[in-house]
């Protein structure tokens, strides 16, 4: 079912999921953003637990939970502890991965902002309760907002989700559908999801929200053109 949409913008949050590290250079700023960037997640039932045909019934029935062979998502004979630490290392490798890419972007597009040099150490990245490699993308995002005084998303809500890998190049995740829903409820307008999850929102398979525009994107610069363009390319420009 859908579960989370946390803005990894918000610099007045308790835990802020964005930060700079203490051995930061001084000269090293976060600048406010004017809009919510929110990174999404879902649950699902852990690896030990025995799902009821009740259970089944009324999954069937709601509309944002969805029933999925448990093959899907575990691995067969591995623990829930297991799983617990593979997801968690899955996204301690997606927020290095984020830096690097979110860095080289800023050095190519916005040299003006690079005259100190910028580390992947200079930033702190934390997201409690929440594993897997699918917020890769959002980070990546965030750390540019945050870095550049100019407001790349013009005040907007934006939900994104999709793996990122070290080229930049935007991967598939799991619960598409879901995560579309879950960005529905934080208020989110714009979504940008991995090109390659288009076959999972084909109308005959997913039923897209009224309010929500979805944007599919295969990189990190497409992702960032569809959060400056008026009618991004959505999954049914690429026929699904």
């Amino acid at each position: 079912m859908p579960g989370n949409a946390q803005n990894v913008l918000d610099q007045s949050a308790k835990e802020k999921t964005i930060t700079l590290s203490k051995t930061a250079p001084d000269s090293l700023k976060l600048y406010p953003s004017d809009g919510n960037l929110y990174l999404l997640s879902i649950l699902i039932t852990n690896p030990a637990a025995y799902v009821t045909g009740v259970e089944l019934l009324v999954s069937w029935v709601k509309s944002e939970y969805a029933v999925m062979p448990r093959s899907l998502f575990y691995k067969d004979g591995r623990s829930a502890e297991a799983e617990k630490a593979i997801a968690k290392t899955e996204m301690v490798d997606s927020q290095i991965v984020a830096k690097s890419v979110a860095l080289e972007y800023l050095e190519k597009y916005y040299p003006q902002y690079s005259a100190v040099p910028i580390k992947p150490s200079d930033l702190d990245i934390s997201l409690a309760k929440t594993g897997g490699p699918s917020g890769g993308l959002a980070f990546a995002i965030g750390i540019i907002e945050l870095l550049t005084p100019e407001k790349i998303l013009q005040g907007k809500s934006v939900a994104v989700t999709g793996i990122i890998n070290s080229a930049g190049k935007v991967g598939s995740i799991g619960g598409v559908a879901e995560k579309i829903l879950a960005a529905k409820k934080a208020g989110a307008t714009l979504i940008l999801v991995p090109q390659a999850n288009c076959q999972d929102l084909a109308p005959n398979i997913a039923t897209i929200p009224t309010g929500i525009n979805v944007a599919a994107v295969s990189s990190l610069e497409e992702a960032m053109a569809a959060l400056n363009s008026e009618d991004p390319r959505g999954c049914a420009n690429l026929g699904a």
